[in-house]
C-alpha cells in the first residue's frame, strides 16, 4: 500500500515536528535534572524538580 504524494509529505513533516518537540522536551528534562542535582540552593532545587514534574 503506498501513500498519496500530499499525504506522505504531511506524514513526514508530521513525524519530523513531533520527534523535534520530543527531542527539546527530552533536553529540558536533563537541563532541570542536571540544576536539581548541582545546585547548592534549596529553592532552585524545589523550582527545578517542580518544573520537571510539569514537564514530565
Amino acid at each position: 500500500m503506498t501513500m498519496a504524494p500530499a499525504l506522505r509529505k504531511f506524514m513526514l513533516t508530521a513525524h519530523i515536528t513531533f520527534s523535534v518537540g520530543w527531542l527539546g522536551a527530552v533536553a529540558v528534562f536533563l537541563a532541570l535534572a542536571i540544576t536539581g542535582l548541582t545546585s547548592s540552593d534549596a529553592l532552585l532545587v524545589r523550582t527545578a524538580y517542580l518544573a520537571m514534574g510539569l514537564s514530565g
